[in-house]
């Protein structure tokens, strides 16, 4: 079942030029099932020919939420790897951190949201979770807030600790060259632990697939 992003307007539910493009290029048919995305609701539809008729309400917020806070790589591209990489995962919310290694300039970075929202939205598209991953504004590392448990993936910090189980995950991938002590500690000081993905060190876009993907098989 296709999914495609619209709004109300008067009422009447309508689509970006963008997604009547992609509704055409997918040849979908008069009373063809599809699920539509209007506001943070998730809908299962029905074309009319003409319009769309709301069946259902298919929103359902997960029993485990995943939040990841990423220190920002470098290169921004990689960035979109990773919105991308995450949603596929199943997080629940995305969050993009300023640390000691991390890309710097903010203005810059909020210039490409509006293309990190569309990564965003076609990653939705694509996995089709059941809720609506958020994709958070940037924050300095030691505004990071603690919900359930605090997991830190790190490359050079490989312990043992093992893994409880929990309603609520937040995730922390630190950036190439890896966090700073001082970072480190800060993170422990709010109650995270340091976890290891293993004895090599994984690019941060896989690194955050993996993470992602060691917490939902621990579940």
């Amino acid at each position: 079942m296709h999914r495609f992003f619209a709004f109300r307007k008067n009422s009447i539910i309508e689509l970006s030029e963008e997604e009547k493009k992609h509704f055409k290029i997918l040849r979908i048919e008069e009373n063809e099932l599809i699920e539509l995305v209007i506001e943070d609701r998730i809908y299962e539809a029905k074309f009319t020919g003409q319009s769309f008729l709301l069946l259902e309400d298919k929103t359902k917020i997960p029993d485990v939420k995943i939040y990841v806070n990423v220190c920002i790589p470098m290169k921004l591209q990689t960035l979109e790897t990773i919105i991308d990489y995450a949603v596929q995962g199943g997080v629940f919310e995305i969050t993009p951190v300023f640390c000691k290694r991390s890309f710097q300039d903010k203005n810059k970075l909020l210039e490409k949201y509006q293309r990190f929202q569309k990564i965003l939205k076609e990653a939705i598209k694509q996995s089709r979770p059941s809720f609506l991953p958020k994709l958070n504004y940037p924050i300095p590392l030691k505004d990071t807030v603690l919900k359930g448990h605090g997991v830190v993936f790190d490359s050079f910090e490989k312990p043992k600790n093992v893994l409880p189980i929990d309603s609520e995950y937040t995730l922390v991938f630190g950036p190439e060259g890896g966090l700073s002590k001082e970072e480190l500690e800060l993170l422990k000081s709010i109650g995270f632990k340091s976890y290891s993905l293993g004895d090599n060190i994984l690019r941060e876009e896989l690194a955050v697939f993996a993470g992602v993907f060691m917490i939902r098989c621990k579940l």
